[in-house]
C-alpha cells in the first residue's frame, strides 16, 4: 500500500502542510468553523478507534457554497509512529443552529478510498468550494489498482540447469499443500489497543500495504511459519503476525 498511495499522499499532503500556518492578517476562526473541525476530529477518532492523542497535521476548514456546510481537511498518523505516513481525510460537516448536524468523512485507509479523497480535496478544499455547478454526475476516480493487486504473489521457482554429460530425469512437482484446516476460513479480530499493520509478505520484513482501525475482523486465507496469518474481507489484504489479535 505504502508503494502505491506515498505518491498520491507527496503529490497533496506537501500542499496541505504548507497551510499549517495561516496569514498573520487572517482573523482566528469563526465560531461555525471550530465546530466543524472539531466535529470532524470526533468522526476521524471514531472511525480509528483511538481514545489516545490522535497525531493530526494541516488541518483547514472551509466554507462550502451550499450554506451552512463546511468543509475540513487534513491528515492523521494512525499508529503515532514517526516512519509512519499521514494519510489525508475530508469531512463535509453540516450545521444547524450552531451545531454540527451530519459529518460525512472519506479517509484514505484504501486505494478506492485515497482515490475519493483526491477528488473531495480538488472540490472543497477552498473557500466556496463544492461539485461544481452544472456538472451532472460525480468527478471520475483516477485509475488506480484494486485492493487486491496488493496481496502476496507466490514466487516462480528456480529454473535449474544439468551439469554437461549428466542427464536430467524430470523432478514432479510436489502436491500443493492447502492451507491448515484450523486456520483457513476463521475469523480473527485484531486488538484493541492501537490500529495494526497489514504487510505484503510474512516473516516481518515485508512493506505495509494497509493499515486497519483498531478491533478490526478479519478472514485468516492462510497460515504461515512464525505465527503470521493472511487475513483480509473478501479477499486477502496480506500478512499480520498473531500476537497482534486478540486471543
Amino acid at each position: 500500500m505504502r508503494k502505491l498511495i506515498a505518491p498520491l499522499l507527496a503529490m497533496f499532503g506537501t500542499g496541505l502542510a504548507a497551510c499549517d500556518d495561516p496569514p498573520k492578517d487572517r482573523p482566528g476562526p469563526e465560531p461555525a468553523l471550530s465546530i466543524a473541525r472539531q466535529a470532524a476530529e470526533a468522526q476521524v477518532r471514531a472511525r480509528l478507534r483511538m481514545v489516545g492523542e490522535m497525531q493530526m497535521r494541516a488541518l483547514q476548514a472551509w466554507r462550502q457554497q451550499v450554506p451552512n456546510t463546511v468543509a475540513v481537511c487534513g491528515q492523521v498518523n494512525p499508529t503515532g509512529k514517526t516512519n509512519d505516513p499521514f494519510i489525508p481525510w475530508v469531512a463535509v460537516v453540516t450545521l444547524k443552529e450552531e451545531r454540527a448536524e451530519r459529518t460525512d468523512l472519506v479517509i484514505g485507509m484504501s486505494n478506492s478510498e485515497a482515490s475519493r479523497v483526491i477528488v473531495e480535496m480538488l472540490d472543497r478544499c477552498f473557500e466556496g468550494g463544492g461539485p461544481p455547478r452544472g456538472r451532472p454526475q460525480a468527478r471520475a476516480l483516477p485509475p488506480l489498482p484494486l485492493d487486491s493487486a496488493l496481496a502476496p504473489k507466490p514466487e516462480a521457482p528456480p529454473i535449474t540447469t544439468p551439469a554437461p554429460g549428466v542427464a536430467s530425469s524430470p523432478m514432479p512437482a510436489p502436491p500443493a499443500s492447502p492451507p491448515p484446516a484450523a486456520a483457513a476460513g476463521r475469523m480473527v479480530i485484531t486488538t484493541a489497543a492501537h490500529p495494526v499493520n497489514i504487510r505484503s509478505q510474512p516473516g516481518g520484513g515485508g512493506a505495509v500495504v494497509r493499515i486497519v482501525p483498531r478491533a478490526s475482523t478479519l478472514r485468516v486465507f492462510s497460515e504461515a511459519p512464525g505465527g503470521w496469518l493472511q487475513v483480509g474481507e473478501d479477499q486477502p489484504f496480506g500478512w499480520v503476525h498473531g500476537s497482534m489479535l486478540d486471543p
